[in-house]
């Protein structure tokens, strides 16, 4: 209760027409009067100093994703409607980056969801008609996987000037370089004979099966090195070394090395061993004690 307050409730009641009487204010009692009922100044909106975002989306978790999905929207939304301009028979296809490296791109890091709706919405941009417009063509740009100018530095394999065919072959831990020139059937494997240095007649089937199948076993010569894995991983490295160098000297042959499996890279390696265990799936025997 304020000290005015008070000093009212003490003092008697006046009659009516009759005069209030003069109080007198001490020190001490403008002390505590202003005490109870400070003057505040007037401040400043400091508001008003605030730097404002400039995206809508800055206080969400991840406003730079959400700005580039409104952005493609946005850019899909206007030019859905139009009409193609000119016959164009563009028949270009679009491959995006991968998440590790569209994340690289944005400086964000992108869940495989996000890059799915990512792409997708510029998948939806890349099938407007066309010819497509320059700004959705400048917003695609950086998110292809390989620029054209990489695609036109892609070397064609051809014979060297020696009439001969290379081609690398791989299989689990066996490489083999391959050289094929036209000959009389011959097949050296790091210099010696490949009845000599294969001695099991089903590893030399494997390396004989892309001149097998293509019934050209005696019009070519073959110069093989080979190295890293077994007899059996070496093998089936040749197979796949000779099989492309075939496809060099005859591009005919594909269809019929493809369904011998002759040029397709086999990726099947060991499994690791994993820790605890006595294999990659074998486990040591459990013991209750």
């Amino acid at each position: 209760m304020s000290s005015l307050l008070k000093l009212v409730r003490v003092l008697p009641a006046a009659r009516v027409g009759s005069q209030i009487p003069a109080i007198s204010i001490t020190k001490r009692f403008a002390s505590n009067f202003h005490q109870h009922n400070p003057i505040v100044p007037p401040q400043e909106d400091i508001l008003q100093y605030r730097e404002k975002p400039d995206s809508l989306s800055y206080f969400t978790g991840n406003f730079k994703y959400n700005d580039l999905l409104i952005e493609l929207d946005a850019l899909h939304k206007r030019f859905s409607n139009q009409n193609p301009t000119e016959d164009t028979t563009d028949d270009k296809v679009y491959s995006w980056k991968l998440r590790d490296k569209m994340s690289e791109l944005l400086s964000i890091p992108l869940t495989t969801s996000q890059w799915r709706k990512i792409t997708s919405h510029l998948t939806a941009l890349a099938s407007l008609p066309k010819p497509l417009p320059a700004s959705v063509v400048s917003i695609l740009e950086p998110y292809q996987r390989f620029d054209n100018a990489q695609h036109k530095q892609v070397k064609s394999h051809s014979l060297d000037e020696f009439g001969r065919a290379y081609a690398a072959g791989r299989r689990k831990e066996s490489s083999a370089r391959c050289y094929l020139v036209q000959g009389e059937g011959k097949i050296l494997v790091n210099g010696m004979e490949l009845d000599q240095y294969f001695q099991r007649s089903v590893d030399r089937n494997e390396v004989t099966l892309p001149l097998d199948v293509t019934e050209t076993k005696d019009n070519y010569n073959a110069w093989i090195l080979v190295k890293g894995g077994g007899t059996t991983g070496q093998a089936q490295a040749i197979k796949h070394g000779l099989g492309k160098a075939l496809l060099i000297h005859n591009e005919a042959f594909k269809p019929t090395l493809r369904k011998a499996g002759c040029i397709t890279r086999d990726p099947r390696v060991v499994e690791r061993k994993k820790e605890g265990q006595k294999g990659a799936r074998a486990k040591y025997t459990w013991v209750k004690r």
